[in-house]
């Protein structure tokens, strides 16, 4: 089953957080949208993360799963009533990942940016608002 079967989504606003090494996002709910039958596309770039996703209550138990530089989450259906967070950000060197994702920077002038994204995590929430 296709995660948006005959939906429409024009991409309105993006929300963007910033997380450095001891930062991390609590468990809630992204239902301030008019309509929440609406995705929500969410693109990591940066460090390695833990994200939880739960269910309709609090109390329900989180899947954990690993975020890593250009990952995509789509949060439709169902998922779009559960809550999620961020509990963790791996920053250290054997564990933030980015190695990987620096292989993609070989141009020097790029270095700058390499030095940045690798102590950090950047997430790019993109969402239909009305």
């Amino acid at each position: 089953m296709p995660a948006m079967e005959n939906a429409e989504f024009c991409a309105e606003a993006a929300i963007i957080n910033y997380f450095a090494s001891d930062d991390m996002l609590g468990g809630h709910l992204d239902d301030m949208e008019a309509d929440l039958s609406k995705p929500i596309v969410s693109i990591s770039l940066g460090c390695k993360a833990v994200f939880l996703l739960g269910g309709e209550s609090r109390q329900d138990p989180p899947i954990a799963m690993f975020l890593r530089s250009g990952d995509a989450v789509l949060m439709s259906g169902p998922a779009r009533q559960c809550f999620h967070g961020v509990p963790r950000i791996f920053t250290d060197p054997e564990n933030c990942d980015v190695p990987a994702f620096q292989s993609k920077f070989l141009d020097s002038s790029e270095a700058s940016f390499v030095d940045y994204i690798k102590g950090l995590r950047i997430n790019i929430n993109i969402r239909q608002v009305y």
